[in-house]
Order: structure tokens, then C-alpha cells, then sequence
């Protein structure tokens, strides 16, 4: 089953809830990681932090899990959760295909979302980005290692590294 976690600041609190309670009634294991009750000055960094490190963690141990923020402020929570070594958080903009997407080139595996965003919206590209996969071809397995090769190593030495299809672990399905 896959294992979505949640969170949000006081931008995206009641939307953020809301998806919460869509996402467990489709039947996603879902974890709620903040806030647990509206604050009008709380700040984003701890929640992406927290969602992007927990999803990671997952992701490491072989559970399908994601990653959901709704935020006053997205593009900012996606810098910080993408602080996370193997965290790769996107903004959804309008559309669900924006984020199934995000999914295919890059193996996003946390979605930010806007706090205004509308339930309807927000909900379609929750469920296409948690239900989508990575394009499996060569090209998009290189283009990850790549991108993992600069946050662990700081270099791209292994730009030209090959691999045979079956060799793409990445999958979430």
C-alpha cells in the first residue's frame, strides 16, 4: 500500500487536512506530519524537512511512500524539502498532468502544493502524482544517477555511464 505523508502551515492547513481525508478514504496509508492544530505563525521548513526525511527514509527501506505539502508559500517549501539528501520535491501547478509528469522525468517523490489551490485541483494531482511512475528508459535512469551523483559526490563525472533498461531500479508503481 502506498504511504503518503502530509503536512502544512497555516497557508494550507484546511487544504491540507482536506487532502488528508481524500487520500485515507481512497485507501493510501497516510501519515499526518504537521501541524496538528492551525497556527497562524508557524513556518514551513520544519514541515518539508520533516515530510521530505520521512519519505526518504521509506523510499531507502523499500516502502512506496510520497510526499505532500501544502504550503503558503510552495516554491519555497520545494527548496527546502529538496534540502533532503534523495529528496526531489516539485510545485504542482495546474494541472494533474504537470505532476504525473514530474514523476516521469525526475522520480519526484514529493509533491508542493499551494495552500490556495482549489480541493478538486489539488486532490487530481495528489492522486496522479502518488499513482504515476518514472519513464523507464535508459535515458531517464541516467539522468537521476546524474542528479544523485552531484548531491552525494558534488560532480558529474558519470554523465556518460550506460545501462541496459533492466538495470533502472527506480520503479514506484
Amino acid at each position: 500500500m502506498t504511504r503518503i505523508y502530509i503536512a502544512a502551515d497555516h497557508g494550507g492547513y484546511a487544504l491540507g487536512r482536506a487532502l488528508e481525508e481524500r487520500a485515507r478514504r481512497a485507501g493510501f496509508d497516510v501519515v499526518w506530519l504537521g501541524a496538528d492544530a492551525y497556527d497562524d505563525g508557524d513556518d514551513y521548513p520544519a514541515y518539508a524537512i520533516r515530510v521530505g526525511g520521512a519519505v526518504v527514509a521509506d523510499q531507502d527501506g523499500g516502502i512506496d511512500a510520497f510526499g505532500i505539502l501544502v504550503l503558503d508559500e510552495a516554491p519555497a517549501g520545494a527548496v527546502a524539502a529538496n534540502k533532503v539528501n534523495g529528496a526531489r520535491a516539485v510545485v504542482a501547478t495546474v494541472s494533474a498532468r504537470d505532476a504525473a509528469a514530474a514523476r516521469g522525468v525526475v522520480d519526484a517523490n514529493v509533491l508542493v502544493i499551494g495552500g490556495v489551490a482549489f480541493e478538486e485541483t489539488a486532490w487530481l494531482s495528489l492522486y496522479a502524482f502518488v499513482t504515476s511512475s518514472m519513464e523507464q528508459t535508459v535515458e531517464r535512469g541516467r539522468q537521476i544517477l546524474q542528479i544523485e551523483e552531484y548531491e552525494n559526490a558534488g560532480t558529474i563525472e558519470g554523465w556518460a555511464v550506460q545501462l541496459e533498461p533492466e538495470q533502472i531500479a527506480v520503479r514506484h508503481e
